[in-house]
């Protein structure tokens, strides 16, 4: 498997290590990386020889969500580019949660946005005490549409509060939520996922695929697809008619770092989080 230019592959024994490679923009993620993500995934599927995938991200964030940069390089925004662009974002994430093969998700610092929504599409998620989460394409007008499995991970209540605030949420309360299942030291983060890799790795074959189509069933019963087809829809809905923001409207004046400042300084003035 080669010729990605923004995943890393490299397996070692039983085990796939796949790697965000955006380390210098704190791994954003954008179509080409999802197209990239997408088709290793689907050659591991084929691949019983793997039995566990490791994600995470180069550097020192897992993802800082998508990249709303602006440039030359950024196609035009057009309703049929948000069409495009979520049906590459949902099928990567369905490509996650319907691999045969269990996914371990290791999280350092930011996994915010489309990156949340990886680690949530995932089956086991660890992170380093410095890791915090949450959707921040709510402060930019987004609709809030995280991989729909953390509805029956944290409970009405608080799925509420986060998409009507946009708030973070840190690697300690992430635990006490649920939403990851162990939370190390920096330094101890890599040995932790490791150690848990291998022992998953000395099941009896067959024991990972079976069981983690079992767990699936339950969340299919549940109605899983049909609230992601939604998910996806509406949010190709909300930026294709949700006109220009006053965050867009920044960035393309001055750039997305003065723009992020604005955000910034506007809600931490009232400080509610």
């Amino acid at each position: 498997m080669s010729g990605y230019s923004l995943i890393g592959f490299e397996t070692m024994g039983e085990t796939a290590t796949l790697t965000l490679r955006r380390g210098r923009k704190l791994n954003a993620i954008t179509d080409q990386m999802n197209i990239e993500l997408f088709d290793v995934l689907s050659e591991i599927a084929g691949t019983p020889a793997i039995k566990v995938v490791i994600l995470t991200g180069e550097g020192r964030a897992f993802s800082a969500g998508y990249d709303v940069g602006e440039g030359e390089d950024m196609p035009a925004r057009t309703p049929a580019y948000w069409k495009y662009h979520f049906s590459l974002a949902f099928r990567t994430l369905r490509r996650i949660w319907s691999l045969p093969q269990p996914v371990v998700c290791k999280v350092r610092g930011a996994c915010l946005g489309g990156g949340m929504a990886l680690s949530l599409a995932c089956d086991l998620t660890y992170a380093s005490e410095d890791a915090f989460f949450g959707d921040a394409e709510i402060k930019f007008g987004g609709g809030g549409n995280m991989f729909p499995v953390l509805q029956w991970i944290v409970g009405m209540k608080t799925l509420n509060e986060l998409v009507l605030t946009g708030r973070n949420v840190h690697a300690d309360e992430a635990l006490r939520l649920g939403m990851v299942n162990e939370v190390l030291p920096a330094d101890g983060l890599d040995a932790r996922v490791d150690q848990v890799v291998r022992h998953m790795c000395l099941l009896p074959d067959g024991t990972l695929v079976r069981n983690k189509a079992s767990s699936r069933r339950w969340y299919q019963q549940m109605g899983i697809e049909a609230v992601i087809s939604g998910n996806e829809d509406s949010s190709v809905l909300g930026l294709s008619t949700g006109g220009e923001t006053e965050f867009t409207r920044i960035s393309k004046k001055e750039g997305v770092t003065a723009a992020l400042r604005w955000q910034k300084a506007r809600f931490a003035e009232v400080g509610a989080f």
